[in-house]
């Protein structure tokens, strides 16, 4: 039985190999010839313009998108593939490179029509919906005047969601382009998700033609084809910055597994790195994703099949998706050590250097555990307090708890929390999110600059209630267009949906930092009328950005640190290893 199970894997993985390397690139995208927008040319021949489409450009590649220009000056170009769809026999494959051999010509009947988004990811349904496998795709905002000669810098959002729900079309950069007098251009990735995403197992590393991690590695190839293509549109591929949200354990969490890949590399496909909540990442230990891995196998009929990988890659996408909607609530498809792309726990390879040093915008909100600990309400004893860092933590033993208790005393005079919840709070926060920007701002050697986030988005005050405060996220509100976040965002609105001109001002201001340190790698070169200078972490210092009183001028300031949080953070670093899952 062991020689016939192995030569079935070996047969398996000699036709996936064939698979992989004859597998045609599918376009999720039509082909349309009429009312298309301006068009890049990844082809070697030059198309002639006609009277329905605006402009060409020609480049040495392999295909031709039509973009949607409703925007003044601004042309979108979405659902653009990056690598070969993931399905079938290439379902839980490593990604697979699209053919990029340059085509002798291309005619109109070529041209893939990229005026809208592509569709999503599958998704854990009880959050947002199905979606696709075949959603691997990213998304360009150009200025509409760009050509390849521009050589303008690009911005990289990698959207956050837990590693299981979320999209590229919740954060439309239209308003950073625009805002950035053609100085930028800004690109918006997806990748696989969840239990299609992050499945591992002994059976998915020990398969030649599969392996762990894909979404973290999607995201890499994403990295790589802008490297290869996003001069055709008018960018520099030598003048990328990455970013992200660590909403839920990803996108600023994904940023920072992309500055400890490897180990930390000397030519990394980015130059610089904005991380907004950027965290700890505690991993699964092995023998608990074998035991979530063993739950899907069952669920889809795979348990005593011959070989496991390729009975899952057989599976019905219902028989997956029903494996996603009834896995334990212990089970979480993420991120796990692999010994390559993710060598160790990333405390451990920020605390050794183990990590790529670039320039760094970083920082956190204000209450950034406030969603993660309950309510005020459940937090009243110092066991309380112990149970939702346990949560999170489970492997951390009593004496380490104890010395968490003395780290974090009770309320006094000299605290920043004033009741047993903003305690357990502000543990929380600093263990997972906000110790990790200081600690990566001074470290790294290259310059970086710091923020703490005070400004509330008013959607969770009124979801959660008043109690969160600016808690997690807080900052994408005003970033990305307020409340116009959504499918058809980048045609609907071209300027920020907030509620009152205060929430403007600093959406307007927080736009201009950003998009100017992915410029100049300094937040302060474009910086809105009035802002305060920016200092760089090394100098104690951080960006308080806060709404306006009275005004809708932004009330943000520089601010120094004063309180023992420099002596919390460097506790919560000496804990290391025992911060894992």
């Amino acid at each position: 039985m062991v020689l016939l199970s192995y030569a079935l894997q070996l047969f398996t993985a000699t036709y996936l190999s064939s698979v992989l390397a004859k597998a045609a690139h599918s376009e999720p995208r039509s082909t349309l010839t009429s009312n298309l927008g301006p068009v890049v040319n990844l082809g070697w021949v030059l198309l002639c313009a006609t009277s329905s489409l605006q402009f060409m450009r020609a480049f040495h590649s392999y295909a031709a998108y039509a973009g949607n220009a409703t925007l003044p000056g601004i042309t979108f170009y979405g659902g653009i593939p990056y690598i070969k769809p993931p399905v079938g026999l290439l379902r839980f494959a490593p990604p697979q490179p699209l053919d990029e051999s340059p085509k002798p010509s291309l005619s109109n009947n070529d041209v893939v029509d990229a005026r809208n988004w592509g569709p999503l990811c599958i998704q854990q349904p009880a959050v947002v919906g199905i979606g696709s496998e075949d959603c691997v795709t990213l998304n360009i905002w150009t200025p509409s005047n760009a050509t390849s000669q521009s050589k303008l810098p690009v911005y990289v959002y990698i959207h956050g969601g837990g590693h299981y729900y979320n999209s590229a079309q919740g954060f439309p950069a239209n308003d950073w382009v625009a805002r950035s007098n053609g100085g930028l251009i800004a690109v918006a990735i997806q990748y696989r998700l969840g239990l299609l995403g992050y499945l591992s197992g002994s059976a998915i590393r020990r398969n030649p033609t599969s392996g762990p991690n894909n979404g973290l590695l999607d995201q890499r190839a994403a990295l790589e084809w802008i490297q290869r293509n996003i001069a055709a549109f008018g960018g520099d591929p030598t003048k990328v910055t990455i970013g992200g949200e660590r909403l839920n354990d990803m996108g600023g969490g994904s940023v920072t597994l992309h500055l400890t890949a490897y180990g930390g590399e000397a030519n990394p496909p980015f130059r610089a790195a904005v991380i907004e909540s950027p965290g700890n990442d505690p991993f699964y230990t092995t023998d608990h994703t074998e035991q979530c891995f063993g739950n899907v196998t069952k669920q889809v009929g795979c348990d005593s099949a011959l070989d496991v990988v390729f009975c899952l890659r057989k599976a019905s996408i219902g028989a997956i998706v029903s494996a996603v909607n009834n896995k334990p609530s212990t089970c979480k498809y993420e991120p796990v050590i692999d010994g390559d792309y993710i060598p160790d726990i990333t405390t451990k390879m920020l605390a050794a250097g183990n990590f790529t040093k670039v320039p760094i915008l970083a920082g956190h909100t204000a209450q950034d555990g406030s969603i993660f600990v309950g309510t005020p309400a459940s937090i009243v004893t110092d066991a309380d307090i112990v149970n939702a860092i346990l949560k999170r933590y489970p492997a951390l033993s009593q004496a380490t708890t104890d010395a968490m208790l003395v780290t974090y005393p009770p309320a006094s005079s000299t605290t920043p929390w004033t009741t047993q919840w903003e305690r357990a709070m502000y543990a929380y926060m600093e263990s997972e999110l906000a110790c990790w920007d200081y600690y990566i701002g001074n470290i790294s050697g290259k310059p970086a600059f710091n923020y703490r986030w005070d400004a509330p988005d008013p959607n969770l005050l009124a979801s959660r209630g008043a109690y969160v405060g600016a808690a997690h996220t807080s900052e994408l509100f005003y970033l990305y267009d307020g409340t116009n976040s959504g499918p058809s965002a980048f045609v609907a609105q071209p300027v920020f949906t907030v509620f009152d001109p205060s929430e403007d001002a600093l959406a307007r201001q927080a736009v201009a930092w950003w998009s100017s340190f992915a410029q100049t790698l300094d937040p302060n070169t474009f910086a809105a009328a009035g802002s305060p200078t920016w200092q760089p972490a090394s100098d104690g210092g951080f960006m308080v950005a806060a709404l306006g009183t009275t005004s809708s001028a932004p009330s943000s300031v520089m601010a120094l640190r004063t309180d023992d949080y420099p002596r919390r953070c460097a506790w919560w670093r000496s804990v290391g290893t025992d911060l894992r899952l």
